[in-house]
């Protein structure tokens, strides 16, 4: 679609450009009924239904199709409250299980008179309404909240929580009731979107790459490999040509990897090369589709924390150096690279710098795509 200069310039104030329109390409080429199922608590809607309105008929706008779905004791109270601030329609006598055809049918009317859809359910508990609802209707489940995204006990934001993998936090008791709901729907559909934040950080949550919401997932299955032995080397070059936009001068060059840890259906990979100051990250690679699933925290996690020294490079326009940035000890701007590193000790840096900026390119060179989480 084409955005006008008024829903780019509020998108512009959300995050960066390459980010969004990324995000809003994938959203758009979903096939699901609706874009997503967002599910207010009551304090939420009491303190921030206005904003929560003005958000939810942005994406109408951008031609993505939220359904506000209200269970429980005060999902009647909350839908009245709701009325107050914006155009929403309740789609009555319509079943969570009723044909795929009649809930497009229905959703199609509601949006094209440009109101919010709400699916009333007072006699049904939250946790029974979504599953009826997924996959089926829709994939994604935002939880709002005025507390905002998960905490741990000391107090920090949860980026991702997992419910597969060992996470690197222990949560607060408070909690664990959302938690409890997302593992109930990961049990029921593991390839469901389920995101906790702020009404105040719903399209923030959405639209960049970091977020500001906790996203509730299994986690992946990550290999460790020290050889191409038993990797499909044609697989991997195809990952890296999604990932980077552009294809390996030589996939023979993976050979020269140290270590590769691999998400085992290809979908993102870390290429970590031997070097005396330590470990040199030679590709960090998350394919388009597993972007903003957290697996490129499972793979740091897995594979670059743990390295005594490590250090990398990255274009100096690339938008994820930011995050670079927060996993690094330092960094250094030279040209059109930013170097990276952490453990490396401090006499080594200028033997790092001048082999990263040394180092031949690993790509055929051409316009380069829109990337924001790669290297």
């Amino acid at each position: 679609m084409l955005i006008s200069r008024t829903l780019r310039l509020f998108l512009d104030s959300i995050g960066r450009r390459e980010e969004y329109e990324f995000y809003l390409k994938k959203f758009q080429a979903e096939q699901s009924v609706c874009f997503a199922l967002v599910a207010p608590d009551t304090a939420a809607v009491e303190q921030s239904g206005d904003l929560m309105t003005f958000d939810l008929q942005f994406l109408l706008r951008l031609e993505l199709t939220p359904l506000m779905v209200l269970a429980g004791l005060d999902a009647t109270r909350n839908a009245h409250e709701l009325s107050a601030y914006g155009d929403y329609e309740v789609l009555a006598d319509l079943a969570p299980d009723a044909p795929e055809s009649t809930w497009r049918e229905r959703l199609k009317h509601a949006y094209a008179r440009e109101r919010i859809p709400i699916l009333l359910l007072p006699e049904t508990e939250l946790g029974d309404a979504v599953e009826a609802l997924t996959p089926r209707i829709a994939k994604r489940i935002h939880l709002l909240r005025v507390q905002g995204m998960l905490r741990a006990t000391d107090e920090e934001k949860i980026f991702y929580h997992y419910t597969h993998r060992v996470n690197p936090h222990v949560l607060a008791e408070r909690d664990r009731p959302a938690v409890q709901l997302g593992e109930r729907w990961l049990r029921h559909d593991p390839s469901l979107h389920i995101s906790v934040a702020s009404p105040l950080h719903l399209l923030q949550e959405m639209f960049t790459v970091r977020g500001m919401g906790s996203i509730i997932r299994p986690g992946s299955t990550l290999e460790h490999h020290t050889s191409l032995e038993a990797i499909d080397v044609n697989r991997l070059a195809l990952l890296m040509r999604e990932a980077f936009g552009k294809a390996l001068r030589d996939p023979e060059s993976l050979r020269a990897a140290s270590d590769i840890y691999l998400e085992t259906r290809y979908r993102g990979a870390v290429v970590l090369e031997s070097h005396p100051a330590g470990k040199y990250l030679s590709k960090f690679a998350v394919g388009t589709e597993a972007r903003g699933e957290g697996l490129a925290q499972e793979l740091w996690q897995e594979a670059c924390a743990p390295q005594p020294a490590l250090f990398w490079r990255s274009r100096s326009n690339n938008p994820i150096n930011q995050w670079y940035e927060r996993h690094a000890g330092g960094h250094h701007r030279e040209g059109d690279w930013t170097l990276f590193w952490k453990g490396v000790r401090p006499e080594q840096l200028p033997e790092i710098i001048r082999y990263a900026l040394e180092r031949p390119g690993d790509f055929v060179e051409a316009p380069q795509t829109s990337n924001p989480m790669s290297t």
